[in-house]
């Protein structure tokens, strides 16, 4: 949520405070350094699903083995990337390549180096953080990303309240970096002192074995990077800062479900590990079925809802400063939630490191979807942007990524993609009807207007994938658990209000 209201709440800040060509030409600069987040090639991940199997398993040795490793190649990986990176600008005019012109060239190469370094150095602090979320305790894992995000939210708002400059703003931001890194280390030192990463036991078996699956995770990062930040650079080439600064907003909006759901599927990962590791197929199978079913109903409503009104919540957001464009919009929640069904599918491999395939898929999408908007574009304009990811996913995940995940887990992909698509076709048809009455029955002020229709398409969607999209033995278990967990709060409660 910090992460939803923090990206929303920004965007009129930045609007009221800087030009919008200076304000998309950050953008522009910020997906460039983006692409140093791949400098991790998926070590992380593929550290965090090994040291977690190995937790597990109460295998302490192998524990230390893996996270000394990956450390070690963190710190190298970070070091190196910061230093190349930072003899690249003294000799190449980057900034000028991507079309900035608002900000000064110098001043433009200081903000990339400072964006970049923070986003290197991201790379070994996770890890800190990461030693939290192997034990089971997801919680304070997210606690350190939460603490950082508001610290970034805050240091965002504070400098542009100030009216500072895209450079004062790129050097403040490394702040929350430093301090939630140093007070997970230090509670670490005073609860588990034992699970801190030490270099000694660093081995390059250790990275070596590591490599096989990061690999797979680095092509999916690279080309993850790849579709959300080659539009911004293409569009601000070819179109300009105010183009990007639009394109940015619409995206920005469209994306909210998706980071909902991915919150979800971060706080599952860690589960789905256990039950691999532990070989429980069938549970496997139902959590499967039970979120590939859920997302899409999600994305389903959210995009519905935002159909009819999305162009009153850009005109509230942006105060009126960017102008509107529905079919940009449109477009946008249209590939969202033909992306939900896959995307649901895609953790399980991911979780049990059996994703190669996976990356495959993601980067023939990648490159189908860039080359795609680059041709567009010049007829297009921004709707190429949307139209690419559609045709990328629609050629290399859709059909691939959910049979490959049904292959490991042993079910039937004929019947489950029947299943799931149809069920999609129908609660999209649900949601999208209801959001079509409730625009016109909804009443009062736009923001409770808004709320109404929501609240119409979730409730239309909900009921529609419960009884198209689940199966009925699936029914009954997620009943079944209802019911459990109802009984035991009814339990809890009756021994509260017991006098002693």
């Amino acid at each position: 949520m910090v992460n939803i209201f923090g990206n929303l709440l920004v965007v009129p800040l930045f609007l009221s405070r800087w030009p919008i060509r200076m304000y998309g030409e950050w953008l522009a600069l910020s997906a460039v350094v983006a692409y140093f987040g791949v400098t991790d090639m998926g070590m992380n991940s593929a550290a965090a699903n090994a040291m977690t199997a190995a937790y597990s398993r109460g295998d302490q040795l192998r524990y230390r083995f893996l996270q000394a490793s990956a450390m070690v190649f963190y710190l190298g990986m970070a070091l190196g990337s910061v230093l190349l990176f930072g003899g690249l600008l003294m000799i190449a005019p980057i900034p000028v390549w991507i079309g900035i012109h608002q900000i000064p060239l110098s001043t433009a190469k200081w903000v990339l180096w400072l964006l970049a370094a923070r986003i290197c150095w991201q790379m070994p602090a996770a890890q800190v953080g990461n030693i939290y979320r192997t034990m089971g305790n997801l919680a304070a894992t997210q606690w350190c990303g939460n603490f950082q995000s508001i610290g970034i939210l805050a240091v965002t708002s504070v400098a542009l309240l100030c009216h500072r400059g895209v450079l004062s703003l790129a050097f403040w931001g490394s702040a929350p970096l430093l301090a939630v890194t140093f007070g997970a280390w230090r509670k670490l030192e005073l609860s588990n002192p034992d699970l801190l990463p030490r270099f000694s036991g660093a081995r390059i078996a250790g990275i070596r074995e590591l490599m096989n699956p990061s690999v797979s995770f680095g092509l999916i990062m690279i080309s993850v990077a790849l579709t959300a930040q080659a539009p911004v650079l293409l569009v601000s080439r070819f179109m300009g800062g105010f183009a990007v600064a639009l394109l940015v907003t619409s995206r920005t909006l469209a994306n909210v479900i998706r980071q909902v759901v991915g919150a979800l599927n971060s706080a599952l990962w860690p589960e789905l590990t256990r039950l691999d590791a532990t070989g429980d197929a069938a549970s496997l199978r139902f959590c499967h079925r039970l979120l590939a079913t859920g997302s899409t109903a999600l994305c389903a409503a959210f995009a519905a809802a935002l159909w009819f009104e999305g162009a009153e919540v850009i005109s509230v957001w942006t105060r009126g400063k960017l102008g509107q464009d529905m079919w940009l919009l449109r477009l946008f929640l249209i590939a969202l939630v033909l992306q939900s069904p896959w995307l649901a599918s895609s953790l399980f491999t991911a979780a049990s490191n059996r994703h190669r395939n996976l990356s495959y898929s993601y980067a023939g999408s990648a490159v189908l979807s860039v080359a795609a908007m680059a041709g567009l574009i010049p007829v297009c304009g921004l709707l190429a942007v949307p139209i690419g990811m559609i045709l990328g996913d629609a050629i290399a995940c859709y059909h691939f990524v959910i049979k490959d995940t049904c292959n490991i887990l042993d079910e039937g992909y004929a019947r489950f993609a029947a299943r799931l698509w149809l069920g999609l076709a129908a609660t999209s048809c649900a949601a999208w009807g209801i959001g079509y009455l409730g625009h016109f029955i909804a009443v009062g002020p736009d923001p409770f207007r808004w709320l109404q229709v929501g609240a119409l398409t979730t409730l239309a969607a909900a009921l529609t994938s419960w009884q198209l999209g689940l199966r009925k033995d699936d029914r009954s278990r997620v009943a079944s658990w209802g019911r459990s967990r109802c009984s035991a709060l009814l339990r809890v409660r009756s021994v509260i209000q017991t006098p002693a």
